[in-house]
């Protein structure tokens, strides 16, 4: 298992260039995450209304057969009140945007046997098929990470003060943050670990929760699963 410190300093190695506001208060800098709606919004108050094609605001380029070429590398995103990320879980690799969960030590998704989970209606992302995954293990009794033995799976589940919840089973796959965003990123056996393309060569065996049953926010949010960043011990 990676500890929960280096998945954090993937996200900084990995994270795309964010746009970013400075302030300056008694000596301190502060960097507050502008979303990119906000920033369209404030040059068009300025009388800038031309924009890229791609809107999108983090992209990068690599030459490809001799030509230029633009790919939206995958950011530490901000909106609806939440900060996300992609996880590409599987082999071959499937992305499923996580929220960034501070306050839990848990990531988990919803895969195939989840039915009424928002997919596709609102999450951004199809369901984690495990039969898809030819590195895919669903964790017996005997390896449970956080959840408890019921029959032969390792059942864990979590509510919130709000009323939403969730119940899986534990399992594991090879997982990787970042990369490219649109699609899983070829490994271009770069040496330079900020190189966004080099994203699968940090990829880990990573035991998450495979999600079965989903009520209140958790069905309705745009993120697909969360990512606990909490190391606490439990």
């Amino acid at each position: 298992m990676l500890r929960i410190s280096n998945i954090a300093s993937l996200l900084l190695l990995l994270t795309a260039v964010v746009t970013l506001a400075v302030s300056h208060e008694d000596g301190v800098v502060t960097l507050p995450l502008v979303p990119h709606h906000v920033q369209k919004a404030r040059r068009r108050l300025q009388g800038n209304t031309e924009f890229p094609k791609e809107e999108r605001p983090t992209r990068y380029h690599r030459r490809l057969d001799g030509e230029l070429k633009a790919e939206q590398v995958a950011a530490l995103f901000q909106g609806y009140g939440t900060h996300y990320a992609d996880l590409w879980c599987g082999t071959p690799p499937q992305r499923q945007t996580v929220i960034v969960d501070t306050g839990s030590g848990v990531t988990a998704f919803p895969c195939s046997g989840c039915s009424n989970c928002g997919v596709p209606d609102y999450h951004i992302d199809k369901l984690f098929v495990e039969d898809d995954s030819s590195t895919f293990t669903k964790l017996t009794c005997d390896k449970c990470l956080r959840g408890h033995c019921s029959g032969s799976e390792c059942k864990i589940g979590m509510s919130y003060q709000e009323g939403s919840s969730w119940s899986a089973y534990e399992a594991m796959d090879s997982c990787y943050v970042g990369g490219l965003h649109d699609h899983a990123t070829p490994d271009n056996l770069s040496d330079d670990d900020l190189d966004p393309f080099h994203a699968p060569a940090f990829a880990f065996d990573m035991k998450f929760g495979c999600q079965t049953h989903l009520t209140g926010l958790f069905i309705t949010q745009l993120a697909d699963g969360i990512m606990g960043m909490d190391n606490a011990r439990k």
